[in-house]
């Protein structure tokens, strides 16, 4: 059963993926770590500093939200989402300061 996601990107992805929406189908399912993995795998060390918090190993980098179907989750079975046909993600950075 294929997968699509409908991908949006703020800045700073859309810059690093140069493009700010994408749809991307996968064969299988997969979970949310599965689509970072292959980010990550894709996008090298730039990606990784943006999503994974320096500290704390396996933990998500604070300033990031990813938004599922208009939902932003921070559970701690988070990672193991497992994302259906059809979802719409973003990966959004809230940036502090004036």
């Amino acid at each position: 059963m294929s997968v699509k996601l409908k991908l949006h990107y703020e800045p700073p992805f859309s810059m690093l993926f140069e493009k700010s929406n994408e749809i991307l189908e996968f064969e299988d399912e997969l979970q949310l770590k599965d689509l970072l993995d292959k980010f990550s795998e894709e996008y090298g060390d730039k990606f990784k500093e943006l999503v994974w918090d320096k500290k704390k190993q396996d933990e998500l980098n604070s300033m990031l939200s990813i938004i599922i179907n208009g939902n932003s989750y921070r559970d701690d079975d988070f990672l193991d989402k497992k994302l259906k046909d059809g979802d719409d993600i973003s990966f959004i950075y809230i940036f502090f300061g004036g």
